[in-house]
């Protein structure tokens, strides 16, 4: 299911999770231009925790809590993203072992101004969730059948364990820096991630927008990063390659692999980020229904009668840090599956009727922009705007129409340990649906079936400790 962007002195242990993009800043660079030293709460520099190989293994992790309401009832989803529920939820608990590897390229991130290596070098990372967040970073074959996953009446208090990353990585002195990334790990597309971090990562509102939970969670397979290869052995390009296991599963129904093709580029000082993220892939029988997993657009190569049916999504990202307190995201997705249920089931059947069609070729595509202000050190606040087009492809959006979104926050650190965020957020939909307002949260079917609103007013407080 999966923003990005901050500070100048952060944390290797954060950006090491980051899944691409947004995390766009001039901070990498912090020596080329004085004008760009963001204080961030986390007072570690990127070049020094890459620069000299280490063989420490660190631990650490975090604690969300919130609490929130709208307008329409008690269902807050899809507005919301990951928050079904209104009231109280321990959204995620977390917890991080990893070893770093010495690189001048981070995997899903892209070039740092850190000097080339010609020593190889290898890492790993293990994350573990639990929480109500949880349930959307379960893995089909793997943890989606432990005992504590047992599907419950999709409710706040319905909490999940998932072993959200386990991979390998390795360091080549090949090609100005390369890394190979094997195993479990935190999807390289769209511009937020699903991890309650502090900045620098993606994670500057607590609701997400609506191209992020389109998108994969995780894989399973491989990710190659490294240069294009350029004159310069400090090039600020670099690609990703990628053979996985699809969307959110390591056992897949169709036994096909998926494609991820990115490219990421820098400006000179680091204050522009340029990412075009792709994946493609047979998307057949993906989604899991008795386990709610798996990917979140669902097909049936049954009723399609066809073993192949073909899904293409891709992100754009542009970031800009304008100065030393203003920053600048824009984000445009794009994605398309052949014989998509819902679109067919919702939009174009008797809805609960048998696809009429067994699905129908669909689209959804849209475009956000984010503004960020650095009010002081401790203290920022952000402001985001959405639209969003889609055919009606996903369980949490199944209805075809526009849907639009304003989201305006504060963030606010009074230390390194402790995140307190107030957010407020708008949502309309233009359609033949009324997607929003739905109080069937105590059965197994999608959240959305029945709404009563074409907007929704919701609003939210979360608190995070890190450790």
């Amino acid at each position: 299911m999966l923003s990005k962007f901050k500070g100048l002195k952060s944390s290797l242990l954060i950006i090491s999770l980051i899944p691409l993009s947004g995390y766009a800043n001039s901070d990498i660079n912090k020596d080329s231009n004085p004008e760009l030293k963001l204080e961030s709460p986390f007072e570690f520099s990127l070049n020094e925790a890459t620069q000299k190989p280490s063989f420490k293994i660190d631990v650490s992790g975090w604690v969300q809590t919130s609490l929130a309401y709208g307008s329409n009832g008690s269902q807050l989803t899809p507005a919301t993203g990951f928050r079904k529920e209104d009231g109280f939820t321990l959204d995620q608990m977390g917890i991080m072992i990893e070893k770093k590897i010495n690189s001048n390229i981070l995997s899903r991130i892209g070039p740092i101004s850190t000097p080339y290596s010609n020593h190889f070098d290898w890492g790993f990372n293990i994350t573990a969730t639990y929480g109500a967040d949880a349930s959307f970073f379960r893995t089909y074959g793997f943890d989606e059948d432990w005992g504590i996953n047992k599907i419950g009446n999709f409710d706040n208090q319905d909490y999940y364990a998932s072993l959200a990353q386990a991979y390998f990585e390795f360091y080549f002195p090949i090609l100005n820096g390369s890394n190979l990334m094997l195993g479990l790990f935190h999807s390289p597309l769209a511009n937020e991630i699903g991890f309650a971090l502090p900045s620098p990562a993606p994670t500057d509102f607590y609701t997400h927008t609506y191209s992020f939970f389109h998108g994969p969670a995780k894989h399973f397979g491989a990710l190659w990063s490294s240069h294009v290869p350029l004159i310069s052995t400090n090039s600020n390009i670099s690609y990703e390659l990628g053979i996985v296991r699809g969307y959110n599963n390591i056992q897949s129904s169709n036994n096909d692999l998926s494609f991820i093709g990115n490219l990421r580029w820098r400006s000179q000082d680091f204050s522009t980020w340029i990412d075009f993220e792709n994946i493609y892939g047979n998307a057949a029988d993906d989604s899991i229904s008795d386990c709610k997993c798996g990917s979140p657009i669902p097909t049936d190569s049954i009723l399609a009668n066809d073993k192949s049916l073909n899904r293409y999504q891709s992100y754009l990202t542009i970031s800009k840090q304008l100065n030393s307190k203003n920053k600048l995201v824009l984000e445009g997705s794009y994605g398309h599956q052949e014989r998509a249920l819902f679109a067919d089931q919702f939009n174009h059947s008797p809805i609960f009727a048998t696809p009429a069609e067994g699905g129908v070729d669909a689209s959804w595509y849209g475009a956000n922009v984010s503004y960020f202000y650095q009010i002081q050190n401790t203290l920022s606040t952000g402001l985001r705007a959405e639209y969003f087009n889609t055919d009606g492809v996903h369980t949490f959006v199944p209805y075809a129409g526009d849907y639009q979104a304003v989201t305006a926050n504060l963030n606010w650190m009074p230390s390194k340990h402790l995140r307190i965020r107030p957010e407020i957020r708008y949502d309309w939909y233009s359609g033949k649906h009324k997607p929003f307002g739905s109080n069937q949260v105590n059965n197994y079917t999608p959240p959305l079936l029945d709404g009563t609103d074409k907007n929704q007013f919701s609003y939210s407080l979360d608190f995070t400790v890190f450790f």
